[in-house]
């Protein structure tokens, strides 16, 4: 019998809805790691595929391609920088390879007045913990953070996504499924066409509400969700499974070309 392949993902709704319908396939073996692990490994080429970040396409693209399917790119999608912030504020954020750290930089660089802010790396699901205690004072919110900030009476100071969007004129590249360019063509090819089938699976039960979706991809996906209400839940497959999500469109790959131009470490 063939050794399965190995697969990561985050446990985050969006991934595990398109993951659904390969979590029992025998080729595969998947694994759940937070986005900056997911990267980590990456850059280190632990996986023969994974979600990633597209900050981090450039550092890797010797060794990896990504899907045409599973990605995270769209409109109104971004990080969302919450709390308080001054001059001197400690601000989280959810790990330097990230998507997000990335935006947060752009941003950054054109606010003058706050040169001296401190930067505190953590996981995406310490961030709001550390708010409410005061370990920071603003925090980049990812995933089911853009959901739920506000029910934690934290202050919108900027949706970075929407910022990026004014400022390109482009969607917002979040992440993506890289493959090694070295797997088998046969290979990739049956992965491409299983993630896809999984994705379109997925997606029918989801918009009949049927008693698979409800007794099984629900459940799934709430087990791994760092926030397991179904409104909070489905909000984030609403926001991050798109049509880019099946398959990119034109529109999808001119943005992570714009998005590719910010990409030089940050000054």
């Amino acid at each position: 019998m063939a050794v399965p392949l190995d697969i990561a993902i985050s446990p985050c709704p969006n991934d595990t809805f398109a993951f659904f319908g390969l979590k029992d396939n025998p080729a595969y073996r998947i694994h759940f790691l937070d986005i900056e692990e997911l990267n980590r490994a990456l850059i280190t080429h632990k996986f023969a595929i994974a979600k990633g970040s597209f900050a981090i396409m450039q550092k890797i693209s010797a060794v990896y391609g990504f899907a045409a399917s599973g990605a995270a790119i769209g409109r109104g999608v971004g990080p969302v920088l919450v709390g308080k912030i001054n001059e001197h504020a400690r601000i989280a954020l959810p790990g330097e390879n990230t998507t997000a750290h990335r935006l947060f930089h752009y941003w950054l660089k054109q606010q003058t007045h706050l040169s001296g802010v401190q930067i505190v790396q953590m996981p995406f699901f310490e961030m709001l913990p550390a708010l409410k205690g005061g370990r920071v004072e603003a925090a980049v919110l990812i995933h089911e953070g853009r959901f739920v900030y506000a029910a934690e009476d934290l202050d919108l100071i900027e949706d970075l996504g929407a910022w990026f969007e004014r400022h390109e004129n482009a969607m917002i590249p979040l992440g993506c499924i890289y493959i090694k360019k070295d797997l088998p063509a046969a290979t990739q090819q049956r992965f491409s066409e299983d993630l896809r089938i999984s994705l379109e699976t997925s997606l029918r039960h989801y918009s009949e509400k049927s008693p698979h979706y409800r007794g099984q991809i629900l459940p799934f996906m709430q087990h791994h969700a760092q926030e397991q209400s179904t409104e909070v839940v489905e909000a984030h497959v609403n926001t991050y499974v798109t049509p880019d999500t099946l398959e990119l469109s034109p529109e999808a790959r001119s943005s992570i070309t714009a998005f590719s131009r910010l990409l030089a470490p940050p000054g």
